[in-house]
């Protein structure tokens, strides 16, 4: 078998996680390299095809098994880790140990997907979901395709893994309404899992995007959403389950 470190690039390493793969205590590879330039993008170190302080491979595989018995998963984010030739060995090489995986993706790599579920190499997955499809040029700087996202989408909810939708909210970029359309797509696709990210003020790509307050979705949208969804998130440092309840 090729390894993954013949093919994969890390920007960096995350020892210990609670919260990117639902229950599991996990590390997280940060891969190097992105297709998208989002203006919120607090990981900017991680967009350029070079690392300002690179890992091997190895070494990733030698800190994993230092701590068998200790973590149990291990999530690929980025950057965008479908980006990475050696992913799926990389992936091989981490069930191989014994950790359990998830993944990071924006959901522009269907096949990378679907051939990662197809060998079982997944157990967990979440798919940034941007803006709008009508407004994914301005914030992301990228056009998409919208087949090929949708295609993501059918694939895990055909595969069955568990999964979550995430979008970052800033109140200039996004609005109530355009979080509310991007729902009725979720729910179209038969999507159970939604979360809302706010944004994180002050390494930001977009240097011009000023700081966000507590209200930057009103609680009507909160309550609507929490309603439609099965499993639905909010994540910020001061909006929280309180503002659940008072939508509630």
């Amino acid at each position: 078998m090729k390894k993954g470190s013949d093919k994969i690039l890390v920007g960096g390493l995350q020892p210990l996680t609670m919260i990117d793969f639902p229950g599991r205590l996990a590390s997280v590879v940060f891969t190097q390299g992105c297709n998208l330039r989002c203006r919120f993008c607090y990981n900017r170190t991680l967009l350029g095809e070079k690392a300002a302080d690179p890992l091997s491979w190895e070494s990733v595989i030698d800190f994993l098994r230092d701590r068998q018995g200790f973590i149990e998963g291990v999530v690929f984010s980025g950057g965008e880790p479908c980006l990475q030739p050696g992913l799926l060995d990389a992936l091989r090489e981490v069930r191989e140990l014994g950790f359990d995986a998830a993944l990071h993706t924006n959901g522009f790599f269907p096949d990378i997907v679907e051939a990662a579920l197809a060998e079982r190499l997944l157990q967990f997955i979440a798919v940034d979901f941007k803006a709008p499809f009508e407004k994914y040029q301005s914030i992301t700087r990228q056009p998409v395709d919208r087949v090929a996202y949708g295609r993501v989408a059918d694939i895990i909810v055909a595969a069955g893994i568990k999964h979550e939708y995430r979008t970052t909210v800033h109140p200039g970029l996004l609005s109530d309404s355009d979080i509310m359309l991007m729902a009725d797509w979720l729910e179209e696709k038969k999507i159970s899992n939604y979360a809302i990210q706010k944004f994180k003020y002050g390494e930001a790509l977009d240097q011009s995007l000023p700081p966000v307050n507590a209200s930057f979705l009103q609680a009507a949208t909160l309550f609507k959403l929490r309603a439609r969804f099965t499993g639905f998130t909010l994540r910020s440092d001061d909006v929280s389950v309180d503002s659940l309840k008072q939508a509630a």
